[in-house]
């Protein structure tokens, strides 16, 4: 399969190291010593670590994989004493500095064909409406940046018989949390009574991209005032947008649904509104092909009739 890029930066680091074998070990543990600090002095991202291992004739060759949270904290590493402590032991291990090279860019996905197979997909991304809470709230561009979305995906199959296939996409669980002034923490989560799912559908063609998706979820938020739900019987629509890759990491869905009613829950009164505008994904965490079959994912539902009634020329160019 071929690749797309869908991230673009300058945080991944590559380490390498040689040492002789009996040293191995410690280098190791200096190793996972340096990120564990980095991590809690909140310097290293959230991207996990990478440690590889390769010995021959004596010699190991070890190299380090991460991820620095910005080029500030990176800089900041630099400088702060017991960063270059412990950079120095490991260095004083592997007999040199080692070479240290930055990457900016991060190769991944499918952007010819669907799988051929389902999977599950952990993605981070971030999500954008406007959230008004009467008396308490006006006009408030809630972003939430940190959000995250746990999510499966079907194969590409011709589920419809029309000659373009399509991925079916079933949200697992997805939210995410932002403080706000005056207000106070909100946690936004799925609201797993209601429908939370998705679809990719191709425009048909040699290949399966480019394609069409959108996606339909509902909301809870957990806030000062209690639990809140934005109305169960109008779901959050964001798309139809094109996407030219899978997953569809820096694509923008752009939402055409109004202002929906927030419902406090234990009381069922309407105290507010929020206004979805734009959902994006931006890294992907996980991806794990099926190894066992799960058919409740890959059933399609009716989310088929969502993108037939958002798009203007169903599974058409656009």
């Amino acid at each position: 399969m071929s690749v797309n890029l869908y991230r673009n930066e300058s945080l991944i680091e590559l380490g390498t190291y040689t040492t002789d074998t009996d040293s191995a070990a410690d280098l190791v543990a200096g190793l996972r010593e340096k990120w564990a600090l980095l991590r809690e002095m909140d310097l290293a991202g959230d991207y996990p670590v990478d440690i590889l291992v390769t010995r021959d004739n004596g010699t190991t060759k070890v190299v380090e994989l991460f991820k620095w949270r910005s080029l500030h904290h990176k800089a900041e590493a630099e400088m702060d004493l017991g960063c270059q402590a412990v950079q120095s032991r490991i260095d004083g291990l592997a007999g040199d500095r080692g070479v240290h090279e930055s990457y900016t860019e991060v190769i991944r996905g499918f952007n010819e064909n669907f799988p051929p197979m389902g999977g599950t997909e952990l993605l981070k991304g971030v999500c954008s409406c406007l959230l008004n809470v009467d008396g308490v709230v006006e006009d408030f561009p809630l972003s939430v940046k940190n959000g995250i979305v746990l999510m499966h995906r079907s194969p590409g199959t011709d589920f419809d018989g029309d000659g373009r296939n399509e991925m079916y996409l079933h949200i697992f669980m997805h939210g995410g949390e932002i403080d706000i002034d005056g207000f106070g923490p909100v946690r936004v989560t799925q609201n797993f009574e209601r429908p939370n799912n998705g679809i990719v559908k191709s425009h048909g063609g040699a290949n399966d991209f480019p394609a069409t998706a959108i996606w339909r979820v509902a909301w809870k938020m957990h806030t000062p005032l209690g639990d809140l739900m934005t109305d169960p019987d109008v779901p959050l629509i964001f798309g139809p947008a094109q996407v030219t890759h899978y997953p569809p990491v820096g694509t923008h869905f752009h939402s055409s649904t109004g202002p929906v009613a927030l419902i406090h829950v234990d009381s069922g009164q309407k105290i507010g509104t929020l206004t979805p505008g734009e959902l994006t994904a931006f890294d992907i965490v996980v991806t794990k092909d099926d190894e066992v079959y799960a058919d409740y994912p890959n059933r399609p539902g009716d989310i088929l009739e969502v993108l037939k009634e958002h798009t203007r020329e169903y599974a058409g160019a656009q």
